[in-house]
């Protein structure tokens, strides 16, 4: 029985190895078709701390960690972009808090210092409960201004999730395990209308910004990340 243990104990090393071996690359097909690693699954290569810790690099995946002070601490791509395609792995544990903010600047008046963007909300929809607006920041949504299709498919907690993120001119997507979750067009009347009654109303120009860093937010619950992928689409007409 013993030997049987140990043989089980080998295999499922083994099967860890390989898929470790496989996570954070590019495939020949998706270099030729332009995909970009944002994550090497090694380093910070490529990423800016917002702050002094708040991160780890361990066993191929960019770890958020404890926050001692109770303040925000997240990371930033330092390169900026404008019209792509964004596909991450995330992991939630219970009460995970998080997003992946982007079109991210800095350059808000009367917020110095702020890095500030549009937010694919990522939350532990089941143990998280915001005191408000709650139905607008579950897993996927347009944080504080859209939700996510309430049929989305979330995979249990501790469990890997695909998130995605397309934004092609003003048409902006959230995808959630290979399913839209939410879609907008940022220049509709209709969706200034949700930023004026929103935590966002008194930034001038929200939602407008056309270039910007890819924000990960470390809130002091735990979250994962990994496969982080990014590809830049041909310049969109702002009529999309």
């Amino acid at each position: 029985m013993n030997r049987l243990k140990i043989m089980v104990l080998l295999f499922l090393l083994s099967m860890y190895e390989v898929e470790a071996q496989t996570q954070n690359k590019l495939t020949a097909e998706e270099k030729a078709d332009g995909w970009q690693l944002i994550f090497d699954g090694k380093s910070f290569a490529g990423l800016q701390k917002l702050a002094d810790g708040g991160w780890a690099v361990k066993d191929g995946l960019l770890m958020a960690t404890p926050i001692p002070h109770g303040k925000q601490m997240d990371i930033i791509t330092i390169a900026t972009f404008d019209n792509f395609e964004l596909t991450f792995e995330f992991r939630a544990a219970k009460n995970t808090n998080s997003g992946v903010k982007y079109l991210v600047t800095n350059t808000f008046t009367g917020q110095k210092g702020a890095y500030l963007g549009l937010e694919y909300q990522i939350l532990d929809d089941l143990n998280y409960h915001y005191p408000e607006r709650g139905e607008l920041r579950s897993v996927a949504s347009l944080y504080d201004l859209i939700p996510a299709d309430p049929e989305k498919e979330v995979k249990a907690l501790g469990e890997w999730n695909t998130g995605k993120i397309i934004v092609n001119g003003h048409h902006i997507s959230h995808w959630l395990n290979g399913k839209e979750a939410v879609v907008y067009d940022r220049s509709s009347p209709s969706f200034q209308q949700l930023i004026q009654t929103s935590k966002y109303k008194d930034l001038p120009n929200f939602g407008k910004t056309e270039k910007g860093h890819l924000l990960f937010q470390n809130e002091g619950t735990p979250v994962d990340f990994r496969n982080i992928k990014i590809k830049p689409l041909a310049t969109a007409s702002h009529s999309n």
